[in-house]
């Protein structure tokens, strides 16, 4: 049955009121059962969206709205918008045609659209664990500072002897993510988010697990070294003898690092000084989200810690990262590298988070809409964007390089 005029301007202007509560709730939990006069909330506009044929019009009003105000890539710059290019607000389109119903690529992606799903990129049990680590970035506040020299910020960094564009690499993601949508081969999957990364002058990242079929594994070991190294390697939990079974092949890569998961897979102290001593690259333990767990990190010798809850897809209803990161950095920061994730989606995210504590960000969820909205050229574009949006943030606070970011810009 077609809409009246009527019917399509009501919905309109619920959309519009759900925007606008999407952007001003910063401060406060997002409760999904709250409405609007009108008795809509955001899931529930999308729900209803689906049942009356409203898809289109949901992905033609939000998504070019939100991606209007983020859209631009370094002018020259790889993934850079231009004649002929591809256009920000286009790849989130395409993004969520592809991955539609697992991911509905919300405008402002916290989780509470997606909340319950089964699988897929949504939260675990109930989601907030993923919602509390968009609540908790939301409440870091930033201090403007524009009485200075700083014209134009340096956002490039160092980890590992690698020298990035700016302080943010990809999340590790693995082939299980061409699942989330339609039409990702596995190859497109790993050009697509290493070859975008690579593009935009940061890191990619190939997610495996070592109990795949023996041509699964060395096909995604290739993808790191065809491009020479500029990718971490990550090993989801599994035993150690699986993990050191392949130890020649994975140090044959040249990786950047090994990153290990432990935030659904547990390993003692004595295992990751197995791994330490085996592996010749720097090895990352993934999943700490408590300070005495960093500290048996730092006894394991590793490399580096991962400060992550997995995007809150193993364990409902934990801290954010935001609010668990700070006391672990005042520990360890210098003393090695201390990465994180956690609903990274623009520059003032980035800040954020290193003004926390992070040396490095890792992001998750935006690339796989880059990647599958745009391949290798959407992950560029959505990389460039972000550096912009953090080279702005920095100068507006005063920060003229990724070194000098520290706690001083928060607002407390």
């Amino acid at each position: 049955m077609k809409d009246s005029p009527e019917s399509i301007e009501n919905r309109e202007r619920a959309l519009a009121q759900s925007r606008s509560r999407a952007t001003s709730a910063a401060d406060a939990p997002r409760d999904d059962s709250a409405t609007d006069g009108g008795g809509f909330n955001r899931r529930n506009l999308l729900k209803a969206s689906t049942l009356f044929g409203g898809g289109g019009l949901i992905a033609q009003a939000v998504l070019p709205a939100r991606a209007s105000a983020q859209q631009t890539a370094p002018s020259g710059a790889p993934g850079a918008e231009g004649p002929g290019r591809l256009v920000y607000k286009d790849v989130l389109v395409k993004a969520r045609e592809r991955l539609y119903p697992t991911c509905r690529v919300c405008p402002v992606c916290d989780g509470v659209a997606c909340s319950g799903d089964a699988g897929g990129i949504a939260g675990s049990g109930t989601s907030m664990s993923f919602q509390n680590n968009f609540t908790a970035l939301q409440r870091v506040k930033l201090m403007m500072r524009n009485v200075h020299d700083v014209a134009k910020a340096d956002t490039s960094t160092t980890i590992f002897g690698h020298k990035i564009s700016l302080p943010a690499v990809c999340a590790p993601m693995g082939p299980a993510a061409t699942k989330f949508g339609k039409g990702m081969t596995q190859q497109e999957w790993f050009d697509s988010i290493v070859g975008g990364c690579v593009a935009a002058g940061t890191l990619g990242a190939v997610g495996d697990m070592l109990t795949y079929p023996i041509e699964d594994v060395k096909r995604n070991l290739k993808v790191v070294e065809r491009f020479q190294g500029k990718a971490l390697y990550n090993s989801k939990p599994i035993p150690n003898e699986i993990i050191l079974k392949w130890q020649p092949e994975i140090d044959a890569t040249g990786a950047a690092w090994l990153s290990v998961d432990i935030d659904s897979g547990p390993k003692s102290v004595a295992q990751l000084k197995e791994l330490v001593k085996a592996f010749k690259m720097p090895v990352v333990v993934k999943g700490i989200m408590r300070l005495d767990d960093a500290m048996r990190c730092m006894d394991a010798g590793v490399a580096g810690i991962a400060v992550s809850n997995h995007g809150g897809r193993r364990q409902d209803h934990t801290a954010g990262i935001a609010e668990v990161l700070p006391a672990i950095a005042a520990k360890l920061k210098g003393k090695v590298p201390i990465l994180t994730d956690g609903c990274v989606a623009t520059g003032s995210d980035v800040l954020k988070y290193l003004a926390l504590g992070a040396d490095i960000v890792m992001v998750g969820r935006h690339i796989l809409r880059g990647a599958y909205g745009g391949g290798a050229e959407g992950v560029a574009l959505f990389m460039n964007k972000m550096r912009t949006e953090l080279q702005s943030a920095m100068v507006l606070t005063g920060v003229p390089s990724v070194s000098k970011i520290d706690s001083s810009i928060l607002y407390v």
